[in-house]
């Protein structure tokens, strides 16, 4: 009878073990990031919460637009109603718009920003966000 061959000894997995956690960790971390980021970080970069005007309530760069525009056309009662029927039904179709794409032009707008800010030294990141507070999105540059 021929004498058994030994078994080859299974060596411990810990060096590969050891990377893979940390690639997990690391991939963790970065989207837990990211979460941190899109939910609390970029909200406050654009003062705060986005404001929805509803049906009726008009902010107040709207209601003065739509004042000047039936001032200036003489518009009758009749035809102011029916004119901002018209504006409240394309005001919900934007903004239902507008959330769908939302979150792709925060990610553009953020990662530009951060593509910009690298450039920067840090004096004049620091102006750029002086800059950016005053003239923050969605208001005209004057």
């Amino acid at each position: 009878m021929s004498s058994p061959t030994p078994l080859p000894s299974k060596r411990p997995a810990g060096p590969l073990m050891a990377v893979l956690v940390l690639l997990l960790v690391a991939l963790a971390g970065g989207v837990a990031g990211i979460a941190l980021d899109r939910v609390v970080l970029l909200p406050l970069r654009f003062d705060g919460p986005r404001v929805e005007h509803g049906p009726g309530r008009h902010p107040p760069r709207d209601r003065d637009f739509r004042k000047r525009f039936a001032h200036e056309l003489g518009l009758s009662q009749e035809q102011q109603t029916r004119i901002d029927s018209i504006m409240d039904r394309q005001g919900r179709e934007l903004r239902a718009v507008r959330r769908g794409v939302q979150p792709q032009l925060d990610s553009i707008i953020t990662r530009t920003r951060r593509q910009l800010d690298s450039i920067l030294t840090p004096e004049q990141r620091k102006h750029a966000e002086e800059i950016r507070r005053r003239h923050p999105p969605g208001r005209p540059a004057r």
